[in-house]
């Protein structure tokens, strides 16, 4: 049926001759088939073998140490930059929730070890001792309640190891095990996947190569802990050190689903409460109101038997205190410390701390942000409880940029994603459409277009689904060089093939030397672009940590490199076909202009940046993100409200998270 409606379609209205311009065309599509073919099969043979080995400045353990430290210390500095770390002291915690001493101990003597310490200013180096404890096997779980500093004094050690390190070391690698699935992915593949996304490991590691720091375990869905206790201590050689840390109410929760086992061959220890004095002597030297605290803690224990100091003894509640109540106000009672004695117990000052947050991070009236951009507190907080929802829907404590289009409805998600799709296709439609309408007339021509463009849209939504929301963004940086082996050995089996299969469509269906040639000259540019565009070569590009907006920037950059690789290849090879109807100069311009056209829109159909351009026209109707997304984001950091763990942000703590739900 399409055969004929294409046939009857011709200016001449000869349908043989119709048939046989149609023949012509599957005889030059078979052409440019076979050079796609040939193209997959040289990239086949060679791609693998040049893209997991080729960055020997990551793919060794000094280069994978420097990513872990590159990701980390920023994050660390922020932490601890007020002005030094509160002390974190611990107690040691014997059977049966931490395993038999014969078994902890390296020498399998079964006396127990008095492991208790406290990191501070004397003692910067406490918790590193019980790690290298030649009396210990090496590994240790952290356990402290919500708040305790668990994850810093992780990143502390991190650093402290990096720093310590000689080549032949294993290199310490802190993952967050809120993102490993046990029914998904075995350990090792997490960890594998792991290295790749959040440190640009390219190459494989093994596991003895590494000193595993495995945070968050309390994070994790409940059913997922006991798998992946089991999985860490059954996977890792029970000489391996390694640290995981937990709450202590969910790792004794999961103990209890693993009866008679626990973490094989693990000392555990517990993060203690901070005393009072130590409490009040630091919000006294941190603040500009010394003796206004004071005055609170001497009130505090005279009228309410040390309440305030016993609420007060996590470093959280202690820096949440400090910055919700730096500086006198008297426009606002609300930042008067004494406030705190008027409630009741340990949850409602914990309550007040998160709720004062917001307030403290963005005064009234504002203050611009360094790039320029004024938030007001009203919208800064719609913006974050946005946020929040969207992530406890989810069950996710990371906020990753390309995920947020998720926060669309799913009518609104599957309308945008038909949107791109359509877009994308029917800029291809068009492009083709118009340039085989010079050879066969402008209503085939464009009936042929539309018909490509939407068998292309059909193909888009078969493999990349409806909706948008489902990408992620590259982790490969652009690196333009030069490639080995050279251009004419790699591209001289791809010509030779699509000359052969060119002239065996010539032979079986007719196809005459000019359109042969023509069909020819187009898939050189079709090879130019399989060249030089990133998303079909990969070894233009070097994978490399990101921080979140480093990541959307190298997104961005290769939706627009692409643009250009696929459009201006394309473009030429347009122009010349147009040139031959209406002049060079003419056709190049309507070539450039479509072949443009077309990769613009190849970039953003297959970025997570394109994605997110499309959700932000929904979040400002709606008021419930900024347009300049990730100013608001990064400023958000800037000022204590969220964290950065790598290529992702989170909320100070979990407990702010679900509070602005």
């Amino acid at each position: 049926m399409v055969l004929y409606v294409l046939a009857r379609s011709v200016h001449d209205n000869d349908v043989l001759e119709g048939l046989d311009k149609i023949f012509s065309v599957i005889g030059g599509m078979s052409g440019v088939f076979g050079l796609v073919v040939a193209i997959r099969a040289v990239r086949s043979a060679d791609g693998p073998a040049s893209t997991a080995y080729d960055h020997a400045d990551l793919s060794g353990l000094d280069g994978l140490a420097a990513a872990v430290e590159q990701v980390w210390r920023p994050e660390l500095r922020r932490r601890l930059a007020n002005p030094h770390p509160l002390p974190v002291a611990w107690t040691t915690i014997g059977p049966p929730i931490a395993d038999h001493w014969s078994n902890i101990r390296s020498d399998g003597d079964p006396t127990p070890l008095n492991l208790d310490g406290c990191l501070d200013l004397r003692r910067p180096d406490a918790l590193h001792q019980v790690l290298t404890d030649k009396r210990l096997r090496g590994r240790i779980v952290i356990c402290g309640e919500p708040g305790a500093g668990k994850t810093t004094l992780l990143l502390r050690e991190a650093l402290r190891l990096l720093q310590q390190r000689t080549p032949e070391d294993r290199v310490p690698v802190l993952l967050r095990l809120p993102t490993w699935n046990p029914d998904e992915q075995t350990l090792e593949q997490w960890i594998a996947s792991q290295l790749a996304t959040e440190y640009g490991c390219p190459g494989p590691m093994t596991t003895g190569q590494l000193l595993p720091l495995l945070d968050g375990l309390d994070e994790m869905p409940a059913p997922r802990r006991a798998r992946a206790v089991q999985a860490i201590s059954n996977t890792f050689d029970p000489d391996q050190p390694l640290v995981l840390t937990s709450r202590t109410t969910e790792y004794l929760d999961t103990l209890t689903k693993l009866p008679n086992t626990t973490m094989a061959a693990a000392a555990v220890l517990e993060l203690t409460a901070i005393p009072a004095d130590v409490v009040r002597a630091y919000l006294q030297r941190t603040t500009s109101r010394p003796g206004d605290w004071e005055a609170v803690f001497d009130r505090d224990i005279t009228q309410h038997d040390g309440r305030l100091a016993t609420a007060l003894n996590a470093p959280l509640w202690i820096d949440l205190a400090r910055i919700t109540h730096t500086d006198p106000d008297p426009d606002q009672p609300d930042n008067q410390p004494g406030k705190l004695l008027d409630l009741p117990d340990t949850e409602a000052v914990h309550a007040y701390l998160l709720d004062r947050l917001i307030p403290a991070a963005y005064p009234d009236p504002p203050e611009p942000e360094p790039a320029g951009h004024t938030w007001h507190r009203a919208d800064a907080a719609r913006y974050l409880r946005h946020i929040a929802k969207h992530m406890h829907r989810r069950n996710t404590h990371d906020l990753a940029w390309w995920e947020l289009a998720r926060t669309l409805p799913r009518h609104i998600r599957l309308a945008f994603g038909l949107a791109i799709r359509l877009t994308f296709g029917l800029a291809i439609g068009l492009a083709f459409g118009i340039t085989f309408s010079i050879a066969f007339g402008l209503r085939v021509g464009l009936l042929f277009g539309l018909l490509f463009g939407l068998v292309v849209v059909v193909g888009l939504m078969v493999e990349g689904g409806l909706t948008i929301g489902h990408m992620t963004p590259s982790r490969r940086q652009i690196r333009w060089r030069r490639s080995n082996p050279s251009f004419i050995r790699r591209t001289g089996p791809v010509l030779l093939g699509g000359v052969v299969v060119g002239l065996v469509g010539k032979f079986v269906v007719g196809v005459s030397y000019g359109r042969m040639a023509a069909v020819l000259a187009v898939a050189l540019m079709a090879l130019l672009v399989a060249e030089v565009s990133t998303s079909l070569h990969g070894g233009d590009a070097g994978i490399t940590a990101s921080d979140p907006l480093a990541l959307l920037h190298n997104d961005r950059r290769r939706a627009l490199a692409n643009a250009l690789a696929i459009g201006l290849p394309l473009g030429l090879a347009f122009g010349l076909t147009f040139g031959i109807a209406v002049g060079l100069t003419g056709g190049l311009t309507l070539g450039l202009t479509l072949g443009l056209v077309y990769g613009l829109a190849a970039g953003l159909v297959t970025t997570s940046w394109g994605e997110l351009h499309y959700a932000r026209l929904w979040w400002c109707i709606h008021h419930d993100l900024p347009w300049p997304l990730m100013a608001f984001l990064a400023d958000a950091h800037r000022r204590g409200v969220l964290r950065q763990a790598g290529g992702v942000y989170q909320f100070r703590h979990s407990l702010l998270r679900d509070r602005l739900i």
